[in-house]
């Protein structure tokens, strides 16, 4: 009898991947998610799964030589080397379409707090001081603009919530146009910069890419309305991190809501939890049981591969795969 392929895990998953992967595989979680650890421990991983932790670089993929398949558990991919991957016959997975309504719900719900000081509001009734509520003074979305960059999944998704559900109006930046989005919701596309200056709010939903590297830079904050809200729960290195905190601490722009870091986790000493503009969450957005049992899945296409079968969501396709 053959045996089973082995799957190395960089993180724990939801219950219901790891009885797919147990159904077909001999999965077993990594101790560590260092580059070295992965190396050490993954020499006989026919696939990896890899969540937020860790990356899988090409100094991985060439210390693996069993290693056939990668599943992203989650829609980004900017913790992969896929350009590697597809020259050295590696699959990629994604699960790009289980995370798109808890990043959006998220997403208003970072809005809310932010505009209705809730985390401040919360801390002043633990604290008995209830004189606090005479210093609140939030503002109504209704009418407002927010400016999303980015209108792929998650964009259109809380563009739709935030213009069907709260009466906002819809700017985008893009490199494509968003036909569905300018019918549907009444979006606009624009230039970066102008929609910086004309947003409210503005909502990032870009992938991590070498262009987007810090594109919100301190130039681009700038351009921001003093009045203005910065919401990130796409990638934290799509924000220049240090011109954020400085744009904070001179009221260059009113608040921020971030979910994401460009180092995570951040160190304890990160200068933005001295910050009483800013709501913080760490990287839960799509944290949902839903969700979490979605991405898990990612599972199906890591084992249909194994198995010689055509994967449901792909993001490359090696011409000479291992499998």
């Amino acid at each position: 009898m053959a045996s089973k392929p082995k799957v190395l895990l960089y993180e724990p998953m939801h219950e219901e991947g790891m009885k797919v992967l147990y159904a077909h595989a001999e999965p077993y979680i990594a101790s560590a998610c260092d580059e070295e650890t992965i190396i050490r421990e993954g020499q006989e991983a026919d696939a990896m799964i890899i969540r937020a932790l860790g990356s899988v670089s090409a100094r991985i993929m060439d210390a693996c030589p069993r290693l056939k398949v990668v599943g992203r558990h989650g829609i980004g991919v900017d913790n992969v080397d896929v350009q590697a991957a597809t020259e050295r016959g590696i699959w990629v997975v994604n699960t790009p379409t289980t995370v798109t309504e808890p990043v959006a719900e998220h997403v208003v719900g970072m809005i809310i707090a932010v505009i209705k000081d809730f985390r401040r509001c919360d801390q002043s009734v633990r604290a008995g001081d209830w004189k606090f509520r005479d210093s609140v003074e939030g503002i109504n979305l209704l009418g407002r603009t927010i400016g999303m960059v980015g209108m792929g999944r998650i964009g259109y998704r809380t563009a739709e919530i935030c213009h069907k559900g709260l009466g906002m109006n819809i700017l985008y930046h893009d490199v494509r146009p968003s036909p569905r989005a300018e019918a549907e919701l009444g979006a606009r596309r624009l230039d970066l910069l102008p929609l910086l200056e004309q947003s409210d709010i503005v909502s990032l939903h870009t992938p991590y890419l070498p262009e987007t590297h810090h594109l919100i830079n301190a130039e681009a904050l700038a351009h921001m309305k003093p009045s203005a809200i910065l919401v990130n729960a796409s990638r934290g290195k799509v924000v220049d991190e240090a011109a954020l905190v400085e744009a904070l601490k001179a009221k260059r722009i009113r608040a921020a809501a971030l979910d994401v870091f460009e180092q995570e986790p951040p160190a304890k000493d990160n200068p933005l939890f001295q910050l009483d503009n800013v709501f913080l969450t760490p990287h839960v957005a799509s944290s949902t049981t839903e969700a979490l049992i979605g991405m898990s899945l990612v599972a199906e296409d890591v084992v249909a591969l194994l198995e010689g079968r055509t994967p449901q969501f792909p993001v490359n396709h090696p011409p000479h795969p291992r499998v």
